[in-house]
């Protein structure tokens, strides 16, 4: 069993392109952390003479200085987020990035865009933490636009760009503009199944789009733009990369008792939860096709995965 999962394991690497940031194997050394960051120290629980050291990851400021140390120390990045915020994971992080690096260097779909290796990605939703835009530009070089709706996600974000000057060039905070007043969530039950709609609104409509919104396995997004009205008409991206809202409600948000990487509503929940969030991308990208080499998100559900992949076959593409 166990020769089977690191088989599998090991086939999954290469498929990624070989390089994968593993916490099973390469598990932060808390003890060397502990003696190097004096402030990460108190976090760092130390049960047992035989066993590694840990910390609490129900307590959301421990997660926060690891996250930071983590980065300071393997990548050499100054960072913080305030309160309440969405703390990241490093590993994960790495992952998409490094799963990016391998499918840009691919020729699945010819590179038109960049030239040298100088990718350029927008994230969608980049968050007071700008994780995904810090990475790529301090471990490949890749220059970026990070949006966001909400003031407190803008001026972080740009608190922790300015925070890292030699890569601050080659990243840009854009705010993307919504109206809208306090949200709420009306629900309807139909035969079709749930629509969910947000109450308020945008300076930018968006047009509708090929895909069927209200097929009884989909919810409608409504929201501030994601994609379309976002970027410019005069733009070229190599890729775009999301962390959508992977939940419906804040209570869904918090089934997990086991860990607490915090999250305000706007990060973590929208109408429709992921699944909306990224149908939305897959429409954007019929208008935005030719700005951008590859639309790619990060899918939190698997049953999920199997209704976008539905989805792309009603597209009506040229």
């Amino acid at each position: 069993m166990g020769g089977s999962k690191k088989r599998k394991r090991k086939r999954n690497e290469e498929q990624r392109g070989g390089t994968v940031y593993s916490e099973r194997e390469n598990p932060p050394d808390f003890a060397l952390l502990a003696s190097l960051y004096p402030e990460f120290h108190p976090f760092v629980q130390f049960l047992h003479s035989h066993s590694r050291p840990t910390i609490d990851w129900t307590d959301f400021n421990a997660t926060r200085q690891l996250t930071r140390v983590l980065l300071h120390h393997r990548h050499a990045l100054n960072w913080w987020i305030p309160d309440g915020n969405l703390c990241p994971t490093v590993p994960n992080r790495c992952n998409y990035i490094h799963w990016l690096q391998h499918l840009l260097s691919s020729d699945i779909i010819p590179n038109t865009i960049s030239s040298d290796g100088k990718f350029r990605g927008f994230d969608i939703g980049t968050g007071a933490s700008c994780i995904y835009p810090l990475l790529g530009a301090s471990l490949h070089g890749w220059s970026f636009v990070g949006s966001d709706v909400t003031n407190v996600a803008i001026e972080w974000a740009e608190r922790n760009v300015n925070s890292n000057p030699h890569i601050s060039q080659l990243i840009e905070i854009r705010k993307v503009q919504d109206n809208a007043s306090d949200p709420c969530v009306e629900v309807e039950e139909s035969v079709n199944g749930d629509n969910i709609a947000l109450c308020g609104s945008t300076d930018v409509e968006v047009a509708p789009l090929p895909l069927d919104l209200h097929a009884c396995e989909n919810r409608n997004y409504h929201g501030p733009p994601i994609l379309v009205g976002v970027v410019r008409d005069d733009e070229k991206f190599d890729f775009c990369m999301c962390n959508p809202p992977f939940f419906e409600s804040l209570e869904e948000a918090g089934l997990n008792p086991k860990t607490s990487c915090g999250g305000t509503s706007q990060e973590m929940v929208c109408p429709g939860g992921e699944r909306a969030f990224i149908t939305r991308i897959i429409e954007d990208s019929t208008q935005l096709k030719d700005q951008f080499r590859w639309f790619t998100s990060m899918v939190g559900k698997n049953q999920i995965s199997s209704t976008l992949h539905q989805n792309f076959g009603r597209l009506e593409l040229p």
